[in-house]
């Protein structure tokens, strides 16, 4: 009898643990809101001071791209995507960058952000521009010079320009950014003035965060001593029926 009640104890106890659920932060992150903008999206320079061009539109795949007029990549989830452009008009370094701010849940564990991106080298040397992506404060727009709040940059440089989007993957330990805002930001780079544009092609954005699942609203709850009472109550009731039934049977 005993044994019963500890194992419903045990169950008790297991009911309170909370549950960890993994959820996509990121909005609009396939580009389907529109065929022409950036529902839930901001474009701007980095936070250099260096001159330069950039832009970002939505478009249905492949698309064009708004400054180059080059066209872009087919998509990988939905019929949209994004194009960028970025070009350096002094050789020194330049950012354009396409950022979103996401609010971190309390208790986030882990994260993973991952995208599909391709690149076109416009006529920029290869070794001059790159792409980038992280988690980043949100007090300015970031440039591929810039620190992120955990973890280090991600980093794309193909060997020659893509036909097709290549998929892209980071995990963070976001421990330390649990109910903080941060800034999700995709970085078009590049240090050098010739050719036209470093042209990119960006679509799937997700942030999937790790994180306790929310208590259902509709559903009372107990708190952490109300189930240690009740496992205490139950353990009481128990011992009480054992001794019960050890007075019935005894000689």
């Amino acid at each position: 009898m005993l044994k019963c009640y500890v194992a419903v104890l045990a169950c008790v106890f297991s009911i309170s643990a909370i549950a960890q659920v993994t959820t996509n932060l990121v909005v609009n992150g396939s580009f389907e809101s529109s065929s022409t903008n950036l529902t839930g999206w901001t474009f701007a320079q980095g936070a250099s001071a260096a001159s330069g061009t950039c832009s970002f539109n939505a478009a249905v795949a492949p698309g064009t791209e708004m400054v180059t007029g080059h066209a872009g990549f087919p998509a990988t989830n939905g019929s949209n995507i994004a194009l960028g452009s970025s070009h350096s008009t002094t050789n020194a370094a330049y950012s354009c960058t396409l950022y979103q701010d996401i609010a971190i849940p309390a208790g986030a564990t882990t994260a993973t952000l991952s995208f599909d991106a391709g690149l076109i080298y416009d006529g920029i040397p290869q070794f001059s521009a790159a792409l980038f992506w992280g988690l980043y404060p949100t007090s300015r727009v970031p440039d591929y010079f810039s620190s992120t709040l955990v973890g280090s940059s991600g980093f794309y440089e193909p060997a020659s320009s893509n036909t097709t989007l290549v998929h892209q993957s980071t995990s963070f330990n976001v421990s330390s950014l649990a109910g903080t805002t941060v800034r999700l930001a995709i970085i078009l780079g590049s240090v050098s003035s010739s050719g036209t544009a470093l042209i990119a092609g960006v679509d799937n954005v997700q942030l999937q965060v790790t994180a306790p699942a929310p208590a259902p609203v509709s559903t009372p709850t107990l708190s952490g001593w109300g189930m240690i009472g009740l496992g205490g109550l139950l353990m009481l009731y128990g011992v009480r029926r054992l001794r019960s039934s050890d007075d019935i049977s005894g000689p």
